[in-house]
């Protein structure tokens, strides 16, 4: 597995790389809009694209489920890609957005890597191997203290507004802090680097969040979610928290 790893961060690199370089590249026609509040570049078809070609070209009989494309086949070996979470901010020029990879094996996510390269970070985890990064230690929050802490929140219109409200609600009264910045990735790194104490979202799809669940649970994270098997089609909740604010965070995302 250790083979897949390295494969796995040197191509969230590289992928990383060539995001940014077509997006320096960008023409008029550049971004189209697939629904309300919601892009996708030139630069998302492209780059999964080219991480679609790196993979066939070492790893041929597996599959590979992307973002834009799809699905390429049935198996018990796929490859979940994201090639730009946080679309909405990489057009833009803003600096939250990243490459997500994850190598899923029998509906065990056995390794995954993100590169979110205009914060010049990359993290990379194998199961049973912990998680590490080119920016120093991946390490949780040892906060305790509720009125200390910080909710990273997604937004889903699978939810209705009254209820995403409610749960900033819920946090404010806890004494909680809550940020919400457009890509899952980047969140789910705040709570890595000890940055926030947890991360909740009431519908992602696998794209967002395997490479970081990975991440999250080799650095002890207590995660949430559907079984791996039914969340690849259908997405689900995803809840990543630190073990001491465990109880504090579900009250504040209740029900799950």
């Amino acid at each position: 597995m250790q083979d897949r790893l390295e494969f796995t961060r040197i191509l969230a690199e590289d992928a990383a790389a060539l995001a940014q370089h077509l997006r320096r590249d960008k023409g008029a026609d550049f971004v189209e809009t697939k629904g309300l509040q919601d892009f996708v570049t030139q630069a998302d078809r492209a780059v999964e694209q080219y991480i679609r070609d790196r993979i066939a070209k070492v790893y041929p009989q597996d599959h590979v489920l992307g973002e834009e494309a799809g699905q390429s086949g049935e198996g018990p070996v796929l490859w979940v890609v994201d090639p730009i979470d946080g679309t909405a901010n990489y057009m833009r020029g803003a600096p939250d957005w990243a490459v997500s990879i994850a190598f899923v094996q029998n509906g065990v996510i056995e390794v995954g890597a993100i590169c979110a390269p205009d914060l010049n970070t990359t993290v990379w985890a194998a199961k049973g191997q912990g998680a590490q990064s080119n920016v120093g230690p991946v390490e949780l929050s040892k906060c305790t203290d509720p009125q200390a802490a910080q909710l990273m929140l997604g937004w889903s219109g699978r939810q209705t507004i009254a209820a995403h409200l409610n749960t900033i609600g819920r946090a404010l009264e806890a004494g909680m802090e809550y940020r919400r910045n457009g890509c899952a990735v980047i969140s789910l790194l705040a709570v890595a680097f000890g940055r926030a104490e947890g991360y909740w979202e009431r519908h992602v799809n696998a794209w967002d969040v395997f490479a970081m669940q990975l991440i999250l649970q080799e650095a002890g994270a207590v995660i949430d979610m559907p079984d791996v098997l039914s969340f690849i089609p259908s997405g689900g909740y995803f809840l990543a928290v630190t073990p001491a604010m465990e109880q504090d965070m579900r009250a504040v995302v209740a029900p799950i």
